[in-house]
């Protein structure tokens, strides 16, 4: 090797040794949040109702008739996307999950007379209060599992 090619290699060397020192002193870098880009097409969330609901033994007949109908009343709503119902094992414990397209139209539906009507007759078949908590999804998240 010739004393030129010698310098050239110690050259390169040094450079990719500085170029290393640089990199390690950089700490990470966080790519910026990106926008759900399906946010602008649809509205960015929706709602999740869970409901959970104790019912005295004696009136899970009833109570089943009553769920049924509300239920059928619920999914004709136009802005309803869902509607699910479990029923915990080994208690009479139900646990009913809706999915709306935004939380106005669930406080919407909470005054009609189908939702009412459920209120009313449950309300002596229950050995609990109703517990109900809602939870706000992306709507891409439904889009995405739901098409």
């Amino acid at each position: 090797i010739n004393k030129e090619d010698k310098e050239n290699w110690c050259s390169q060397i040094n450079r990719l040794q500085q170029l290393l020192d640089k990199l390690e002193c950089q700490g990470p870098k966080l790519e910026p949040l990106k926008e759900d880009t399906l946010a602008s097409t649809y509205k960015s969330n929706i709602l999740l109702v869970q409901r959970q609901m104790s019912v005295i033994d004696d009136e899970l007949d009833n109570f089943r008739k009553v769920l049924s109908s509300y239920i059928d009343a619920t999914l004709a709503h136009s802005d309803n996307l869902h509607v699910s119902v479990q029923k915990l094992p080994g208690k009479s414990c139900y646990i009913m999950y809706e999915f709306w397209q935004d939380r106005i139209s669930w406080m919407s539906h909470l005054q009609s007379n189908s939702s009412k009507d459920f209120q009313r007759c449950i309300i002596d078949m229950m050995e609990d209060a109703e517990i109900v908590s809602t939870m706000l999804l992306p709507a891409s998240w439904w889009i995405m599992t739901n098409n």
